[in-house]
């Protein structure tokens, strides 16, 4: 088979930076037992973990859908962050989801205006009650995001993340995501070229659209074929 596999056309990229140290060889630890070897490859693997040195749009989709799933309820992300940063509009849909007067809730919060329509609220959090958010179906994006866009963050710095317990586990899944797809490319490629297909004419509809809508609906499809599949 003369073609790359989808691992080595990753690692080809111009702006493919390997992954490595401490951090790698945790997930490489975690992403063989969740594979449960065989019938995976371990080189295969290996090239995996290496390769999260470049995350796809539709990987961060995809871990952003999973983090809840996984989330422990530990409330560490909500205490131990220093401060959160809330756009005007999510701390107004918190005061009308609480039933109070924005002026009254933001100063209850010392809610601290940044000068670009953004406030600064120090941890830990007004809205943590026994480790769980007492205003989670309106939390704001700093927390619906968390941790994988810190874990990225961190990941682009080439620092370790051990903000969040399930940090490793979120990029493990991605690791058995490319591990099967470089299985897949050797027993059933013409599968693997439909699923390619189908997720470039998906991505080709919402390419117009501003980054942070395009990834609200990438998550949202995640999100909705993992409650089909755990049903």
């Amino acid at each position: 088979m003369s073609e790359k596999s989808p691992l080595d056309r990753l690692l080809a990229r111009t702006d493919f930076k390997p992954f490595s140290g401490r951090h790698a060889f945790r997930v490489l630890e975690l992403s063989r037992k969740k594979l449960m070897m065989p019938p995976v490859r371990d080189d295969d693997v290996l090239k995996a973990v290496s390769s999260l040195g470049l995350i796809l749009e539709t990987e961060v989709a995809m871990i952003v859908a999973i983090q809840e799933t996984l989330c422990k309820r530990c409330g560490n992300c909500c205490s131990n962050r220093v401060h959160l940063r809330f756009r005007k509009e999510e701390l107004k849909g918190v005061a009308d989801y609480l039933h109070v007067e924005y002026k009254r809730l933001k100063d209850q919060l010392k809610a601290t205006p940044m000068g670009d329509g953004t406030f600064i609220i120090a941890q830990p959090c007004s809205f943590l009650r026994n480790s769980l958010c007492s205003v989670y179906p309106v939390r704001p994006g700093t927390c619906r995001g968390y941790p994988s866009t810190d874990l990225l963050t961190s990941m682009g710095r080439g620092a370790p993340f051990d903000g969040c317990p399930i940090a490793d586990d979120l990029l493990a899944e991605i690791v058995v995501k490319r591990a099967l797809e470089e299985q897949m490319w050797r027993d059933h490629p013409e599968e693997l070229k439909a699923m390619a297909e189908k997720r470039r004419v998906d991505l080709e509809k919402l390419a117009s659209l501003p980054e942070r809508e395009r990834m609200k609906l990438l998550t949202k499809g995640y999100a909705k074929n993992l409650q089909s599949n755990t049903r």
